[in-house]
């Protein structure tokens, strides 16, 4: 059986780069109960074992409780000692810890309150325990090949005692955090003329835009909107195509995410795949991507594809594009950015 414990979204991330004045660091935790409420996402915590002794576990207690400023009680320490990420096992790395935290100060705010606490940079180790969580999140992250990552779930599997962290790549190493974060749920349209993708495809798409939805239907003014009337399209198509081809837990990333690397995530046979989508409205089989796109490919090219749907408005036709097939493409160079270091 498989226990999934969904965490805040903004509680355990890596290689994101803090644009803002201060503060906004990941908070490594997520509340259980607060306010004799329940976190039914995280509930199933208390049905893992703790696999630890407990010589090792009162020392980690009260390591952990040392630098407590606060009133407080470790509940439950958790010790893993086999870890994946996405499905991909992490060869020796050292076991990684998480244990519940509650406030116990009579009168406080906060009384009574339980947190799940998966600290960054936690060691300890004696002679039956070897815990870094720093190393293991370091592997985690050379696993995904340093992309920016966010973390939203951990799942135990009961049968092998293993724990995968769900792991959800959103932009290339060092994204800034105003990017991942500020603009998610849908609100990235905000920045659309500074990150505009379509922009550079006007010249090819704009007369078969104009031959199939009208000649005074599209201009330079609403270009941006017909594009993302048909970006819409392609992802329905996509959806349905993954669907259809065994494709599960089916996830639109650029919806929360819009500066993601991909577009669709979903799953076949327990192994993470990425789906990148394009469209035109001709019928020729052209697509632009960005060099992050492009590294990002040959960084996950056993589980990326680009699907090209061509003839969107009319008679849309599927062209699905792994690595290989792309590198056999005609390939053309549209900028090249020129940076003068002389002086630096």
């Amino acid at each position: 059986m498989k226990l999934r414990l969904s965490i805040d979204v903004k509680s355990l991330y890596l290689n994101i780069k803090n644009d803002n004045a201060s503060g906004h660091t990941a908070t490594v935790a997520t509340p259980i109960k607060q306010y004799n409420s329940w976190n039914d996402d995280l509930i199933n915590i208390f049905k893992l074992p703790e696999n630890i002794n407990n010589y090792s576990k009162e020392n980690i207690i009260d390591k952990l409780l040392s630098k407590s400023r606060a009133k407080v009680k470790i509940n439950n320490v958790y010790i893993f000692d086999k870890i994946s990420v996405n499905g991909i096992l992490l060869e020796n790395a050292p076991s990684f810890c998480m244990y519940v935290r509650e406030e116990i100060s009579e009168g406080y705010i906060h009384y009574g309150r339980q947190k799940l606490h998966y600290p960054i940079s936690f060691k300890y180790n004696d002679i039956e325990v070897d815990i870094n969580n720093s190393i293991v999140l370091k592997m985690i992250s050379e696993t995904l090949h340093n992309y920016a990552f966010i973390i939203e779930a951990f799942e135990y599997d009961t049968s092998c005692n293993l724990l995968d962290f769900k792991a959800t790549i959103v932009g290339a190493n060092s994204i800034p955090y105003s990017k991942v974060f500020v603009n998610r749920k849908g609100v990235g349209n905000k920045f659309s003329f500074v990150f505009n993708e379509t922009s550079d495809s006007y010249d090819a798409e704009i007369i078969a835009l104009r031959e199939k939805l009208g000649f005074d239907n599209v201009s330079p003014n609403n270009f941006s909107e017909v594009m993302e009337n048909n970006k819409n399209i392609a992802n329905q198509l996509a959806l349905k195509y993954i669907a259809e081809n065994e494709g599960i837990n089916i996830r639109l990333l650029t919806d929360d995410y819009p500066y993601a690397l991909y577009d669709y995530e979903y799953e076949i046979n327990n192994k993470k795949q990425f789906m990148i989508i394009r469209y035109t409205a001709t019928k020729n089989k052209y697509f632009n991507l960005s060099m992050q796109k492009v590294r990002f490919i040959n960084d996950f090219h056993e589980n990326t594809k680009v699907m090209l749907i061509t003839n969107i408005n009319e008679q849309p036709e599927y062209h699905i594009y792994n690595q290989d097939k792309m590198n056999q493409c005609v390939k053309n160079i549209s900028s090249v950015c020129y940076r003068d270091t002389e002086d630096i």
